[in-house]
């Protein structure tokens, strides 16, 4: 397969698995008109504080399996070994999710007081510690949906997980007036018949067989991994806990609201990961997967941060779209979101390196060490600044995760990549993105501005040529 085949194919793949992101975390954005207006800002900083948290958590659970499964599936020789992964990993994510989710249950009270302020919350945080084990299952047969290459029943599973939470929240809040447990009522019983749902839909690779020999060596790859799941946990919750500890609950609802943007860009950005990393596992032996490494890396890099660039841009139309004038204040917080998803999926892509060194041990360095940068950041930044402190706090933790990732993956394997150009092309976006929101008028005349902000980073984009070959790969000299 040529160069330019693989291109089309992963951008394919990537537009499939789009709509099935689109529609697994449009609910997210389709309840926020709803929210915003039914809920009080503190009620809807409540039931966002838990949700956050959850999926901080989530990212820990799944102990790197997801990484094993894209990393070693494609190297078992018949059918019967792949079930043997499948089928262990999957009895495997079924114990651990049912008994963490009991532990953080019965320690909810603790746990409240800590996270949210008070034991008065326990209950939500009971709620969210039970959802965790059918969300677990539904990544898991995401994950199998992938490395078996079967995008539209990916996208079935993640539609109808959508219309089933949309739904029942939407229900639970509107007519029974449950308020936020109705939320998080919704999102129990929505990714539990998800996850009935998902486990129909992968039925053929799932039998009752437990291979230990199996499970140890993805969790040899996994386990490296958690520590490096752990710094993104507390990148992705740090700035919610700052904001309830040192700003108030309707801080933390403003948050809430731009953070929508960040999963705006995010939707893009995981369509690109999932598609990108069996990709790239499955490539990993050509000749050419090099170049195509660096051509993928710079094309993500101008198309997410133009992305990034028009939803920050867009950000005061989006929330009075979506919200009531009492969360105006989001947009400022929303521009330095969206660029922090773009540097999360460039860690992905920076990463790539690494794990076929199977040095994963390293991320954990890179991810330790942008925590701590996020949460030093927050703590000095969320008491002065608010909300937008804890926006920037975690655009620099995302940001350096994804610059230290790639200085150690180019020590342990090198690709061309050419890092120096991408990284002043994102920075350029983000100036512009900055200055562009700080400076445009009310009116008619700012929606002029922020589209010549959008047109003057395409400009730059196409004259940067990191769509091309000779802007995207770095080559060597020719030896004398």
């Amino acid at each position: 397969m040529s160069l330019r085949d693989s291109l089309r194919r992963l951008s394919g793949e990537s537009l499939i698995y789009g709509l099935g992101q689109v529609s697994g975390r449009a609910v997210n954005l389709l309840l926020v008109p709803v929210l915003t207006r039914v809920l009080l800002k503190q009620q809807f900083g409540v039931a966002e504080l838990v949700t956050g948290y959850s999926a901080s958590l989530l990212l820990v659970l799944v102990f790197g399996m997801d990484g094993a499964l894209a990393r070693f599936f494609y190297q078992q020789d018949d059918r019967a070994a792949r079930l043997r992964m499948t089928s262990s990993s999957f009895l495997f994510r079924l114990l651990t999710g049912g008994t963490i989710a009991g532990l953080l249950a019965l320690f909810a009270g603790p746990l409240a007081t800590h996270l949210m302020g008070g034991e008065v919350y326990a209950k939500y945080l009971r709620l969210g510690a039970l959802t965790l084990p059918c969300t677990l299952l539904v990544l898991w047969c995401n994950d199998v949906l992938r490395v078996t290459f079967q995008p539209w029943k990916f996208v079935t599973l993640n539609v109808s997980q959508t219309v089933l939470v949309g739904g029942l929240t939407v229900y639970l809040v509107l007519v029974q007036r449950l308020g936020v447990v109705g939320v998080l009522y919704g999102k129990l019983a929505g990714d539990a018949c998800a996850a009935l749902l998902g486990v129909v839909l992968c039925r053929h690779h799932i039998r009752p067989v437990f291979d230990t020999t199996v499970l140890r060596r993805m969790l040899a790859y996994g386990v490296p991994l958690v520590p490096v799941a752990f710094a993104y946990g507390v990148i992705g919750s740090v700035d919610r806990w700052a904001l309830q500890r040192f700003a108030s609950l309707d801080e933390v609802g403003t948050y809430a609201l731009a953070i929508k943007f960040f999963a705006v860009v995010t939707m893009g950005v995981s369509a690109f990961q999932l598609a990108f990393m069996p990709f790239a596992f499955a490539r990993a032996q050509d000749p050419e997967a090099p170049r195509l490494y660096a051509r993928v890396l710079g094309l993500y890099v101008a198309i997410a941060t133009a992305g990034a660039l028009a939803c920050g841009l867009l950000a005061p139309l989006g929330i009075q779209l979506l919200a009531t004038h009492d969360y105006a204040a989001a947009s400022r917080p929303a521009l330095w979101l969206a660029f922090a998803a773009v540097a999360q999926g460039a860690y992905y892509v920076a990463a790539l390196g690494i794990n076929l060194s199977l040095r994963n041990s390293l991320l954990g360095v890179s991810a330790g060490f942008a925590a701590l940068l996020a949460a030093v950041a927050n703590l000095t930044l969320v008491p002065r600044f608010g909300a937008e402190g804890a926006a920037i706090a975690t655009f620099a933790g995302y940001t350096a995760s994804a610059v230290f990732t790639y200085g150690l993956a180019q020590r342990v394997h090198p690709l061309p990549y050419r890092g120096a150009r991408l990284a002043v092309l994102f920075g350029a976006g983000v100036a512009i993105g900055a200055v562009a929101v700080r400076l445009a008028p009310a009116g008619i005349a700012g929606v002029g501005w922020r589209v010549a902000a959008l047109a003057a980073f395409a400009l730059l984009a196409w004259k940067s040529d990191v769509w091309k070959d000779r802007g995207a790969i770095r080559h060597r000299p020719a030896a004398s």
